[in-house]
């Protein structure tokens, strides 16, 4: 699209169209590997922080429980991960890498640096210094609006 469409868009068709185009490369990019791009964030996870809990896991992909509970289930049921249940807490259970996935998460480093490296191509240190900040800034809008959604709303009682 022409730059002109991107100056005067609302942010959130560009956040929008930003993850939509992102998950589409990631599609195509991770086809080969036989992984989607959720199970690749989960694999990782795991991949980078052993006997990690499913709330965790859940919350440092930004996904919902059920959709985590889904793809973890795939990413056991394919041998990448395993389960025990957590010695110190009697109903929380903990995923672990199976050894036979460390070849899949090497390859995938690679993927994820050719996916960073791309996406950032053009973009100087002062410019993603910029960007983090503002995404930083909408984020806390969100999660301030989602806050507020769980409040009680003041005034309605009689």
């Amino acid at each position: 699209m022409q730059l002109s469409f991107w100056k005067s868009a609302s942010l959130p068709h560009i956040i929008t169209a930003m993850k939509s185009r992102m998950r589409q490369v990631a599609w195509r990019r991770l086809a080969p590997y036989g992984i989607s791009p959720q199970q690749f964030q989960l694999l990782m996870a795991v991949a980078e922080q052993d006997a990690r809990c499913h709330g965790d896991l859940a919350r440092c992909t930004w996904m919902d429980k059920p959709t985590a509970t889904r793809i973890l289930r795939t990413l056991q049921n394919r041998g990448l991960v395993r389960t025990e249940p957590d010695p110190d807490h009697g109903r929380r259970i903990l995923y672990h890498l199976q050894p036979a996935a460390l070849p899949l998460v090497e390859k995938l480093q690679d993927y994820r640096r050719t996916m960073r490296e791309g996406m950032e191509r053009g973009l100087g240190p002062e410019q993603k210094e910029q960007f983090r900040a503002i995404v930083a800034v909408i984020m806390a809008n969100l999660d301030r609006m989602e806050a507020e959604l769980r409040e009680p709303a003041s005034g309605n009682e009689e």
